[in-house]
């Protein structure tokens, strides 16, 4: 009887704090707030209007039924407590969604399937945090302020990165990073798979590649032991190289630290990913940053010496790369996938008899354009294959062609962004000084993230169509567990939402602030290791 008579005094003030319950990140482009507030029953029910639509019901009906407890049967129709509803006429524009929901129901439009995910995120965020509890809650009213939102994103590139190279995450941790990122509307998931420090993706026709080149002695690798020392002097175990089952593997009397995903499993993540409106981009760095390679097969280094970074010299290099990336091409089936050509130590090939060769039959002027030439190469074999390269700020070295796309990461060279968008290159802004999670925080981080120019001032119109989006980067060397990642990444990951999803026109901090200090209970609840705000 107490809890019937909470109910009831609730549902009478409704109309008296519906106002403050919209509390939504990244902020919508336009809001219009109404007298009232549906409320979820136990007999609601969900319906989509579109076949294309099931797997967004279901992803729906999936993130509401363990805290309700309810059935939310789904059907194909127009009518329900909420309708999902495919418009080609939907105003909205690309990615973008209505969101309507009145004392009788809840109706979400969009002209593409992106779009009715988005607003699924605001369906979710308009509700009591509580529904994100993977438990039955029994004693919540599940109310959604009556309200009308039409939301569009400003840019198409939202993104995050994840590095499991330096220190491995698993498919359930990977998926946890996508969750969150699904219900902060980010597009992107920039997975960074190959680096020196590790191989982790199954390579069918290079089996060595993970046999081999997966694991490491931690005793041996500089990053375990730094982590591992920090966490025994701070006592901190977030900072502790983990050492289990999923993880390692005994070779001869060495206890290996690693691991890697299988085709079966990226093809699983691909679509957990697709179901929650988010392309996966595969990174596999090249010519540096091969060490893992190298040491597998040693044909593919100068002189075979098994050092970083590949012989651009040899033809048998050259085909090694068109092999990985056709797999890869088979995993992922977007648009995108990463070439790398960062931090390239070129000195090796000043000494390669093959890669000098390259230069002077090719009339390159040095190794710069030698990188450009095997960067070309490598983007006639992508998009003959109908993929676009992205690679870091480097492939500038040397000419790169108008049709790739350029991560920003230096952040102290802003001309970067200049010559880009002057040779007509498209640029995803990542600069580190604003962009790498995996810098350390203080108390003004997130305010200066937010408040920051991460699209530089300078830009011409013109300039300015070639900004594909923003990304933040998670790079792992000082990450060696999920709970440190997820402590580095948020809530500065919705800082990050918000700037890449909301005109800079309406981003204003103190309203910001002002609902993130309402998602810190979400973020709790999702079981989300973050960083404390500081009032």
């Amino acid at each position: 009887m107490k809890h019937f008579i909470l109910s009831a005094a609730l549902m009478l003030l409704m109309p008296s704090f519906a106002l403050a319950e919209v509390n939504i990140i990244p902020q919508p482009t336009r809001i219009t707030e109404n007298t009232g507030s549906f409320i979820l029953k136990p007999n609601a029910s969900i319906a989509y209007n579109d076949k294309s639509l099931l797997p967004a019901a279901e992803y729906l009906g999936e993130k509401l039924r363990p805290a309700t407890g309810y059935d939310l049967p789904i059907a194909k129709g127009k009518k329900a407590d909420i309708v999902i509803s495919l418009n080609s006429w939907c105003e909205a524009g690309a990615e973008g969604y209505k969101l309507t929901a009145t004392t009788d129901g809840i109706v979400i439009e969009a002209a593409d399937y992106r779009g009715i995910v988005h607003g699924i995120a605001t369906l979710r965020q308009l509700l009591p945090s509580q529904i994100e509890h993977t438990t039955l809650q029994p004693y919540v009213t599940w109310m959604v302020p009556a309200v009308e939102i039409e939301d569009t994103p400003n840019f198409e590139w939202r993104g995050i990165m994840l590095d499991p190279v330096r220190h491995f995450f698993s498919i359930e941790e990977t998926k946890r990073l996508l969750d969150v990122m699904a219900l902060y509307k980010f597009s992107k998931f920039h997975w960074h798979l190959i680096d020196s420090q590790g191989w982790r993706i199954e390579i069918k026709q290079y089996p060595l590649l993970t046999d081999k080149g997966a694991w490491r002695d931690p005793e041996k690798e500089h990053w375990d032991r730094r982590c591992n020392e920090i966490a025994k002097n701070d006592n901190n175990t977030r900072m502790k190289v983990p050492m289990q089952a999923d993880r390692t593997r005994m070779s001869g009397s060495v206890l290996e630290y690693g691991g890697y995903y299988t085709q079966d499993e990226v093809r699983d993540i691909v679509e957990y990913a697709l179901v929650r409106g988010i392309d996966i981009v595969p990174e596999f760095d090249v010519p540096g940053h091969s060490y893992a390679e190298t040491q597998c097969y040693p044909w593919l280094s100068c002189n075979d010496d098994g050092r970083d970074p590949i012989c651009v010299g040899k033809e048998t290099s050259l085909e090694f790369c068109r092999n990985v990336y056709k797999e890869l091409f088979d995993l992922f089936p977007y648009e995108y996938v990463e070439i790398g050509g960062d931090e390239v130590n070129r000195s090796a090939w000043k000494k390669c008899d093959k890669c000098q060769l390259r230069i002077k039959d090719l009339g390159l002027k040095d190794e710069a354009e030698l990188q450009s030439w095997f960067t070309c190469t490598m983007e006639k074999f992508f998009n003959d294959n109908g993929k676009k390269l992205i690679g870091w700020d480097e492939i500038l070295e040397g000419g790169v062609s108008k049709s790739a796309t350029v991560n920003w990461w230096r952040g102290d060279h802003t001309d970067v962004v200049q010559r880009s968008t002057e040779g007509g290159n498209e640029v995803i802004l990542c600069p580190f000084t604003f962009c790498y999670f995996d810098y350390a925080q203080d108390n003004n981080t997130l305010k200066n993230l937010y408040t920051g120019d991460i699209v530089p001032t300078d830009l011409s119109a013109k300039q300015l169509t070639l900004i594909k989006g923003m990304q933040g980067n998670i790079w792992c060397e000082r990450i060696p567990t999920e709970a440190q990642m997820q402590y580095m990444v948020f809530p500065r990951a919705l800082a990050l939402a918000e700037k890449a999803w909301t005109k800079n026109s309406q981003q204003k901090w103190d309203g910001f602030y002002s609902r993130l200090l309402k998602h810190v209970d979400r973020l709790k609840t999702m079981g989300i290791d973050q960083r404390p705000l500081v009032e």
